[in-house]
């Protein structure tokens, strides 16, 4: 008879989010490296009768594909929802995902997306008692497709570091900045989607004139020209902005707590930069299966923005280069799948505004 489901004394005394299971699942990967324990003798090791991240472990035992995902993927891809929540205060990326329209990408190809029409003869109406209720032809046009791709981190890790008891802390601080770091990046660039990446937001949309003089003022004429551009592409009425922390900084002064837009900032994001999208026009989402493997046999380029292969002869020679062997480290690697979208085209920028 197997044993009723339980959680360590650490689980019963506080509510763990979802997202934690996932850290928790990178570390014990981490820590199978260094003991060659099977995954389930280093995750009780670790965290005691958990009995949630060995769920997580057996969503993640195999890389996920668009034709099936490992029974366990539900339970993975709540851990993989929620740690998008988690990053929320690092990325506004993850601010955004999470008041868009969410979808899961397990065994998907492609989706395609409707394209948003605001069409007012399509509305209900109002009906009186008995009679027939009016009928009206939806038309639905044809949007964007998101197809998913492939988000991966690699995180280098001393054997001293493996083996210490704060594992878990330094898998979440790992994990969480760098899918922060490439989310933001290359959600709010302007570059197209291609087979590597999605397309980023900015792709395609002309940047507004800033206003000049600086202050109060030209911050309000900002704001009403970039809700004036959503307006004329038929969006609503309840945007978000995303901007340099500058700019967000900025809002707080020019506009006081009155303002009631959500302000996203992003560390990606130029001084001077102000994007306003209408999360219900965005879409995105995200594989429910991470793949965790580690390898202490690399010779990584340790490059966070370009890396480069090892050696491109006849020269070129990547730098800096690092023996996970004869350091005595090795590598994590993580990857998750993603894919993100807009509905219709409700997204406005200014650049280089003066305030």
């Amino acid at each position: 008879m197997s044993k009723p489901f339980s959680l360590s004394p650490e689980d019963r005394n506080q509510r763990i989010r979802p997202a934690t299971y996932l850290h928790r699942a990178a570390a014990v990967h981490v820590r199978r490296h260094v003991t060659n324990e099977t995954l389930e003798k280093s995750a009780s090791k670790l965290f005691g009768d958990d009995r949630v991240t060995p769920f997580v472990l057996r969503g993640a035992v195999s890389p996920a594909t668009t034709t099936g995902a490992t029974w366990a993927a539900p339970i993975a891809g709540q851990a993989v929802d929620d740690f998008v929540v988690s990053i929320e205060t690092l990325s506004a990326a993850a601010g955004l995902i999470q008041r868009g329209m969410k979808l899961d990408l397990t065994g998907f190809a492609q989706i395609k997306l409707p394209r948003r029409t605001r069409d007012l003869s399509a509305a209900g109406s109002w009906v009186n008692e008995g009679s027939p209720i009016r009928v009206r032809n939806l038309s639905i046009t044809a949007g964007s497709t998101i197809e998913p791709r492939k988000m991966g981190v690699i995180v280098g890790f001393t054997r001293e570091i493996a083996e210490s008891s704060n594992l878990e802390t330094v898998a979440r601080a790992t994990i969480s900045e760098a899918a922060a770091q490439v989310l933001d990046a290359t959600m709010f660039d302007a570059n197209a989607g291609d087979a590597t990446r999605p397309p980023g937001l900015l792709n395609g949309v002309a940047p507004l004139t800033p206003t000049a003089g600086g202050g109060a003022n030209a911050f309000a004429a900002d704001v009403k020209q970039l809700v004036g551009a959503l307006a004329a592409a038929g969006a609503g009425l309840a945007p978000v902005i995303v901007c340099a922390a500058q700019q967000a900084a900025s809002i707080k002064v020019a506009a006081g707590p009155q303002f009631d837009v959500p302000v996203l900032p992003s560390a990606a994001l130029v001084a001077g930069t102000v994007i306003m999208v209408e999360p219900s026009s965005f879409v995105s989402g995200f594989d429910s299966v991470p793949e965790f493997q580690t390898s202490s046999a690399g010779l990584l380029h340790f490059e966070d923005t370009t890396p480069a292969d090892i050696s491109a002869p006849p020269s070129a020679v990547a730098a800096p280069v690092k023996s996970m062997f004869q350091t005595d480290s090795f590598a994590l690697k993580t990857i998750l799948r993603a894919a993100w979208g807009m509905r219709a085209p409700h997204v406005a920028v200014v650049n280089g505004v003066t305030w």
